[in-house]
């Protein structure tokens, strides 16, 4: 069974890249395989295993007693991000991780889980609310297009609760008030300390650091020239990926979309803009997608 489900997983993630646009096009393929600069083309390559190899220390911080093999993590890790590919807002991340762990640690890794995605998000929601701020007082930065004044109070104010509310939920968590979400959280074990929280929080800032950096340097890579618009403009994208519910199959979609819509590029750049955004999703995400899904078919249970 396990064969059967990893072997399914796999081809419709081979067919779903397949399916994609640029390999239809002489001058989008030649766009991808002809970058402005490929040294920064490397750069996105090498910190894609950095941006793994983070993750996998934020899993095994959170699962991995004395005794557990890193090799374990990397494999739960990766396996679990080629059924997050496929799964609405890879909830299958969650449920693959979570059933390769022993079924003694099996609440245990679900709360790890819960926990290590929630610091993954308040990065995604901080960073993506101080862009869209900075946004508001920096119309030049907005490719010809300026955010709706009178939206931006309502939208900030809620961006803004919403923020403080996400970063206060462990302890929110706690309040009497919310017995139902005790309980739940009783029965998954101990809560966190507060230095594993810290330590789960710096490494989602770092892991959100050089994913956000990865794609800077790819849309440098195929010409994209300023500088500030774009460091204001990813976040954003990142933040709509979360907050818009889908597979990570279909973020390749709204990720485009919402670079387009916002840099706004003539028809000379369109091509280096959806190229880029292609590369870095096909990179963080299909890439260790795939890899999880090889080392799921090679695994020889004990």
């Amino acid at each position: 069974m396990r064969w059967l489900i990893t072997s399914a997983a796999l081809a419709y993630v081979f067919w779903a890249i397949s399916q994609h646009e640029i390999w239809r096009g002489s001058v989008w393929l030649d766009v991808l395989l002809h970058p402005s600069h490929p040294v920064l083309m490397a750069f996105v390559i090498v910190g894609m295993p950095v941006n793994v190899g983070i993750e996998v220390l934020k899993w095994h911080a959170l699962t991995g007693g004395n005794m557990k093999p890193w090799r374990e993590s990397i494999r739960e890790v990766l396996v679990g991000s080629m059924f997050g590919m496929i799964t609405p807002n890879r909830t299958g991340d969650a449920i693959a991780r979570v059933t390769l762990l022993p079924k003694s640690e099996q609440k245990a890794g679900a709360r790890a889980w819960a926990y290590g995605a929630w610091a993954q998000s308040l990065w995604t929601l901080t960073f993506g609310m101080l862009a869209f701020f900075i946004l508001c007082f920096k119309p030049q930065w907005t490719w010809g297009h300026s955010l709706d004044k009178p939206l931006f109070i309502p939208v900030g104010i809620f961006g803004m609760l919403l923020t403080i509310g996400w970063w206060a939920l462990p302890r929110l968590i706690t309040v009497q008030r919310f017995r139902i979400f005790q309980r739940w959280f009783a029965e998954l074990g101990e809560p966190l300390s507060s230095e594993q929280r810290i330590k789960q929080i710096a490494w989602s800032g770092l892991r959100y650091i050089v994913f956000t950096l990865q794609f800077f340097l790819a849309l440098k890579a195929w010409g994209m020239e300023s500088t500030g618009p774009l460091l204001a403009a990813i976040p954003l994208v990142y933040l709509g990926n979360m907050l818009i519910p889908s597979a990570a199959l279909a973020e390749l979609g709204i990720r485009e979309a919402l670079m387009v819509a916002w840099i706004q590029p003539d028809d000379l750049l369109l091509p280096h803009l959806i190229t880029a955004t292609f590369f870095i999703w096909l990179i963080n995400l299909c890439v260790p997608a795939l890899a999880g899904g090889v080392i799921q078919l090679m695994h020889r249970d004990d």
